[in-house]
């Protein structure tokens, strides 16, 4: 959408020439580059750590474990063959 509004732009662009502060302004813009040297400490899966450590503790992985036993226990008794 800005290339359009450039290309509309371009004849009044070029009529007020290369040495206008608008000129400046689109050809030469002024980049920030403290904020791409910015470092961030971000834990990415800290949620995913705060929730299995919370499946451990409240027994749910145990219960789990004991569900997937008793159910192939009870799928291999009752499967004929």
């Amino acid at each position: 959408m800005l290339l359009i509004h450039l290309m509309q732009d371009m004849p009044t662009l070029l009529a007020v020439g290369p040495d206008s502060d608008l000129w400046n302004m689109l050809w030469h813009p002024h980049v920030d580059w403290s904020l791409l040297a910015q470092q961030f400490e971000t834990d990415v899966f800290a949620n995913a750590r705060n929730s299995f450590d919370n499946f451990v503790k409240s027994g749910q992985l145990w219960a789990l474990l004991a569900g997937l036993v008793i159910g192939f226990l009870i799928r291999s008794f009752t499967s004929y063959g």
